[in-house]
């Protein structure tokens, strides 16, 4: 009999767990739902730091609402939106904030803080399968060279 290892328990993980459950928790709004489900084809770096970057627009954005900054007024909210919708954002960030852009800020802005800290919890299982010197599997649209590679996870410490 083989003995079963933390190791090889680990090696064995889907990162895209946590999202699935999200995915199919009836009792998540549609749009968590589909912020889980854009977030799934993401790497564990991706998914944080660019849900960060859309959060920090958004609070941006929030704290401007709260000054009732007159209209045509420099915003710097609208211009990391902007900065992030006219290319220099990616597709995830697009889709994050087309599924968000119809909420009140205040609703936007507890969304996007959910999503950041899934995505971090979901980064941080990287750091827990490198000490425990498990190989992490590939995402499915990669083609590592040698079936499998460590998956970027730089705010986790890995």
């Amino acid at each position: 009999m083989k003995k079963l290892t933390m190791k090889a328990v680990l090696e064995a993980y889907d990162f895209n767990l946590p999202l699935k459950d999200a995915l199919n928790d009836p009792g998540l709004s549609p749009d968590r739902r589909a912020m889980a489900a854009a977030a799934m084809r993401q790497d564990l770096d991706d998914a944080y730091y660019s849900a960060m970057e859309l959060l920090e627009a958004f609070r941006a954005m929030g704290r401007e609402v709260d000054a009732k900054l007159p209209a045509g007024a420099p915003s710097e909210g609208q211009d990391r939106i902007d900065h992030i919708l006219m290319g220099d954002g990616d597709d995830y960030q697009r889709r994050l904030y087309y599924i968000l852009s119809e909420l009140p800020i205040t609703a936007a802005i507890a969304d996007l803080e959910w999503l950041t800290a899934l995505a971090w919890n979901r980064g941080r299982m990287g750091r827990v399968l490198n000490e425990a010197g498990a190989r992490t599997p590939p995402f499915p649209w990669r083609e590592p060279p040698n079936g499998y590679h460590t998956i970027g996870c730089r705010p986790f410490g890995c």
